[in-house]
């Protein structure tokens, strides 16, 4: 298995996902997630409401039926200034998001901590039920071009057919375990990006774009604060060896 420290000068990570799921927190709670945004003002600026539509529909023999939707708000989604870092403190969880560029683990790990214990504090005792670490890449390679050329996992196309794809879909779910362990669950989507390959930068010709998502799940009911976190970084460890093994040389080579 590779090193843990793992670093690509030319990250292809274009974004970076903590996120804790928790047993649901009492209505209430929204005034106390509110409370967040004064703490955070200066690094997290923008505030969004997070709700969802509730519908209710009524059979009677009586009369005719009856429905009726409201939206139940749900918590904030808190952004800096730059858009480039998001959080969100929801009633069913919290999750960390890190847009490119990305740093490295240890800065992206130490602020989504910091965000959890704001979480924590401003809402009180909260019970983890779950949690996941997600990395979204994407790869950029010449094109038209072979994919098994970069890759380890493609369509294989029968020769018989044409060779050239003009977009196709990969998605595995996969068990998988941790350093300690721990059962888990993988879920990997690949697919071609209509999209330039990083934000802000111009489409080119003879380049395409590939998503990697690589979703890793776990469940952490009854976990303690120490141990969920201790998780967390057990996984940024899976999530490392999975990224290296997904890789040829050939495309190592490029990120380098």
């Amino acid at each position: 298995m590779p090193s843990d420290s793992i670093h690509f000068a030319n990250a292809p990570i274009t974004e970076a996902i903590i996120a804790i799921v928790v047993e649901d927190l009492p209505d209430i709670c929204i005034e106390q997630i509110r409370q967040l945004a004064q703490r955070v003002l200066s690094e997290y600026p923008k505030t969004r409401d997070l709700s969802h539509a509730e519908f209710v529909g009524e059979i009677s023999a009586e009369g005719p039926p009856k429905a009726s939707a409201r939206q139940k708000a749900l918590g904030l989604q808190f952004q800096s200034e730059d858009s480039k870092q998001i959080f969100q403190a929801r009633l069913n969880g919290f999750s960390f998001h890190r847009l490119a560029p990305y740093d490295r683990w240890e800065t992206f790990r130490a602020e989504a901590f910091r965000l959890w214990d704001l979480f924590r504090e401003a809402v009180g005792e909260v019970t983890p039920l779950a949690f996941s670490v997600r990395y979204l890449n994407s790869l950029v390679v010449p094109a038209p071009g072979r994919l098994e050329e970069f890759l380890k996992l493609y369509p294989a196309v029968p020769e018989e057919w044409p060779q050239v794809l003009s977009n196709y879909l990969v998605r595995l779910d996969i068990p998988i375990q941790d350093k300690n362990g721990y059962a888990g669950h993988l879920t990997t989507v690949q697919t071609l990006l209509p999209s330039p390959p990083r934000p802000g930068t111009p489409s080119q010709q003879g380049i395409a774009s590939i998503l990697l998502d690589l979703n890793l799940q776990y469940p952490a009911s009854g976990n303690s604060n120490e141990t969920l976190w201790q998780r967390i970084d057990a996984a940024r460890s899976v999530k490392n060896h999975l990224f290296d093994a997904s890789l040829t040389q050939a495309m190592k080579a490029r990120i380098l």
